[in-house]
């Protein structure tokens, strides 16, 4: 008499029904198991997302930042700077970017109107920028070309210069004193938001520091504020995500044929961060899924010893099923299956505590966490795939019971 896998699956669950001690030890293992890799793998997830977001913010996959090479000796000669003029010729011999800006920093910057002093950072930069940071102007306009051949006297400044200097008046047209030089503001920029969930010195709006920055023409800067004012770093846009590799290498190939093959300059893009990136995450996962997987092969350990014990105690039952007509492979599809059940269980209630806690975990990691149904299926699979490797060896020893011997047994 055959055994249907129905009839399988309703026996496998009354065993589980009538012995609930037993089998809540059982799947103990399974539960923390599959826990483990939900909870892995929603950090995983979100600290990738995180990252791609706080990118996304600076620029996006297809920026590439220049600046000095803090690992090259300079005692070997060599400077990590560039004039306006290489800055432009660099610039045709890349028509393929999308954008470029080049900027110089004015660290110490005091900007004062009517009795009123904001000290922040301000910038000489290119009409590019905005491009280049994923960031627009919210008010009025940017700097444009025109400010670059005149170097004119204007100034874009950011949201909080705005608010402490200007208070609720507009502060398009109106000047303003920046390090001894009147500037015409002509821009106010987007407030730039982007919350972290993490604790310490990183909560809040991490980059509220942005909000402070001014803007002004490269050329002004170079030509009206004194000191030898050279460009140091640069950035540059691909038009793509999958051009800016390539455009990575080109680039450093000009800046090492204009600094005569040294390298004084660092040539960065983001997707070759994003690179970086996953590659830590794969070792991060990797090391905690193989102290989850030790987990699960202790629980997949302790399953199997109780299904062979589960086998001894049931040895008549066995011996009667293979009496009356029942297949060796009936038996053996029987003990699999009911093995199978008791991980799947595990793996179902790992995945319901996983995510549950998830919000838990986060707060007290204070790092975020993202779950996806990608999660689900690894997780469930996982735990499937447990049963089917311990549960063979005890399915084989049903299966292969001798009929009269297992008769025999009290």
């Amino acid at each position: 008499m055959a055994i249907s896998l129905r009839e399988s699956l309703h026996i496998g669950i009354a065993d589980i029904m009538t012995r609930k001690v037993r089998s809540s030890v059982t799947i103990l293992g399974i539960v923390l198991g599959v826990m483990c890799i939900m909870v892995v793998l929603a950090i995983i997830s979100g600290m990738n997302a995180s990252t791609l977001s706080w990118m996304e913010e600076r620029g996006g996959a297809s920026k590439i930042d220049v600046y000095r090479n803090w690992d090259y000796d300079f005692s070997k000669g060599g400077y990590a700077s560039l004039s306006l003029s290489e800055v432009t010729r660099i610039r045709e011999m890349i028509p393929e970017a999308k954008a470029l800006n080049a900027q110089i920093d004015i660290w110490d910057a005091l900007l004062r109107y009517r009795g009123k002093d904001y000290p922040g950072t301000a910038f000489g930069v290119m009409p590019d920028y905005p491009i280049a940071e994923n960031w627009r102007v919210a008010k009025g306009r940017f700097i444009n070309n025109l400010d670059i051949r005149e170097n004119s006297n204007v100034i874009v400044i950011g949201s909080y210069v705005a608010r402490d200097l200007f208070g609720t008046q507009n502060p398009i047209g109106r000047s303003l004193n920046l390090n001894g030089n009147m500037m015409q503001v002509v821009g106010v920029m987007e407030e730039k938001v982007w919350i972290s969930e993490g604790g310490g010195p990183w909560a809040g709006n991490v980059l509220a520091y942005m909000n402070e920055q001014s803007f002004i023409p490269i050329s002004t800067l170079m030509n009206k504020f004194g000191g030898d004012k050279m460009i140091t770093s640069m950035q540059v846009m691909a038009n793509s995500p999958n051009q800016a590799l390539e455009l990575q290498k080109k680039l450093d190939g000009i800046l090492l044929n204009i600094k005569r093959g040294k390298a004084v300059f660092r040539v960065s893009s983001a997707q070759e961060q994003m690179e970086q990136m996953k590659q830590n995450a794969q070792i991060f996962s990797m090391i905690f899924i193989l102290i989850a997987v030790i987990s699960l092969f202790v629980g997949g350990i302790v399953i199997m010893n109780i299904m062979l014990a589960s086998i001894k105690e049931r040895t008549r039952e066995i011996g009667v099923r293979l009496a009356v007509g029942a297949r060796r492979i009936d038996i053996f599809t029987q003990f699999l299956v009911q093995t199978v059940l008791i991980t799947a269980l595990g793996g179902v209630l790992g995945i319901v505590l996983g995510f549950s806690i998830l919000d838990l975990v986060s707060g007290f990691l204070k790092m975020p966490m993202q779950a996806n149904p990608n999660m689900i299926m690894a997780a469930l699979l996982v735990s499937v795939g447990v049963g089917l490797l311990f549960g063979i060896a005890p399915a084989i020893k049903a299966g292969n019971l001798d009929p009269v011997i297992a008769l025999r047994e009290e």
